[in-house]
């Protein structure tokens, strides 16, 4: 590669040596790689230069031209995947995953990880398909493929909404045929697995919670009861784990910092109310919520046999101290619940059990923000037994009918 430019690009031997110098709208100067580079993964397209031209600092500029080709010449060399062919799948999957601006930077820790995992199913599939060859037989066939091997509802639902977050990206960059791929996908109407059924019911959890007590699981126990009785997800109780980006203050493990999760700081310390904002929410829901334990003694007397010395950090915590790390709470649940007779029952069903539990009491839009949901669909999801409601229609339509007749 260091053929393609002048040795003064290493030795500053002519100061006026700018690799990559575009002008752009009469004055303005860029640093702007050729396409080869932005092809194999090069995250910077263009860079905006100091000053203008004309304004006597072309060595300037020139300086900053050759540091940026001397950083692109050590990528280059060192993690540049020149066996990527540009206007494939794999290569649009890897400006995915690897962009500056790529929308995978934007959601959460635990949702970027999993994008990590399944996009490679993705890429060992399609890597090598041009993305112009792409139409609606070759996406047909991709289906099909995954019905014959056997692949479930669920997983071929989830392969095209993968494929479809690194199609948006595509549009992102301009790449035309990404467009029309994704008015065919829209068109396909991949099916939608079945929603759950499963759900806790309180008999369920209170023989969970006992095992996990008799078993010296406290901790497993208070999770279990905050996420039933409260409605809240995981990430809300035990919190989560995600790089550390550089971050200095918090609990570190290998590399992860720990954030998200239930702390003492948020118990009230007469422990009559905790305050917490929903992390899935926060973004459009930024204020907290107050959760009321007047009305759950049995959390509020777990609250307090913590010594008020030790109410600091997170309230979930292991035997060392710690928080536990991920899908300990959720296989150690599943463990018990197996043992007792429960082997479809997972923890996240404690939260639908109690969207369920609330739905014949509340009504809709009480419902909707017990939830911690911003929109009504969004907790039809949760709802189970759903016969229960029908029957309920049943009985009342009865009950107007008798009440004609008497009048």
């Amino acid at each position: 590669m260091h053929s393609d430019f002048s040795e003064a690009l290493w030795d500053n031997s002519d100061p006026l040596y700018a690799p990559f110098l575009k002008k752009k709208k009469g004055r303005y100067a860029y640093w702007q790689p050729s396409q080869k580079y932005i092809d194999h993964g090069w995250s910077i397209k263009s860079y905006r230069l100091q000053g203008v031209i004309g304004d006597g600092l072309d060595e300037t500029r020139a300086k900053q031209c050759r540091e940026l080709t001397r950083e692109l010449c050590t990528w280059w060399e060192g993690e540049a995947d020149t066996s990527i062919k540009a206007g494939t799948w794999g290569w649009l999957i890897k400006r995915y995953l690897t962009d500056e601006h790529s929308a995978i930077f934007e959601v959460s820790p635990a949702t970027r990880d999993g994008y990590k995992k399944f996009l490679p199913r993705i890429e060992d599939a399609i890597g090598d398909v041009a993305i112009d060859d792409t139409d609606f037989a070759a996406m047909a066939s991709w289906r099909k493929a995954m019905e014959s091997k056997g692949r479930s509802t669920h997983f071929v639902k989830k392969w095209f909404r993968h494929f479809g977050i690194v199609v948006s990206h595509g549009i992102k960059l301009e790449v035309e045929r990404c467009r029309t791929i994704k008015s065919i996908t829209r068109e396909m109407r991949i099916t939608s697995p079945p929603r759950r059924a499963v759900y806790a019911d309180r008999s369920q959890i209170e023989a969970v919670v006992a095992q996990a007590d008799a078993d010296g699981k406290l901790y497993l126990s208070l999770a279990v009861l905050l996420r039933f009785e409260f409605a809240l997800r995981g990430v809300d109780v035990y919190g989560q784990w995600s790089p550390a980006d550089g971050r200095e203050e918090g609990i570190f493990h290998h590399g992860l910092i720990w954030s998200d999760g239930l702390t003492w700081e948020m118990i009230e310390p007469d422990l009559s109310s905790f305050c917490k904002v929903i992390n899935k929410t926060k973004k459009t829901l930024p204020e907290p919520y107050q959760f009321d334990l007047t009305a759950t003694p049995h959390i509020q007397e777990r609250f307090a046999s913590t010594p008020a010395s030790r109410r600091f950090g997170p309230v979930i915590v292991l035997e060392d101290g710690t928080p536990p790390k991920k899908d300990v709470i959720p296989q150690s649940f599943r463990r018990i619940a197996r043992n007792l007779g429960f082997p479809d029952l997972q923890i996240r069903d404690a939260r639908s059990g109690a969207i369920t539990e609330a739905k014949a009491l509340v009504d809709p839009m009480t419902l909707r923000n017990a939830a911690q949901h911003t929109q009504m669909q969004t907790t039809d999801i949760y709802v189970r037994d759903r016969s229960e409601s029908a029957n309920k229609v049943v009985k009342l339509r009865q009950e107007l009918g008798r009440e004609s007749k008497e009048k």
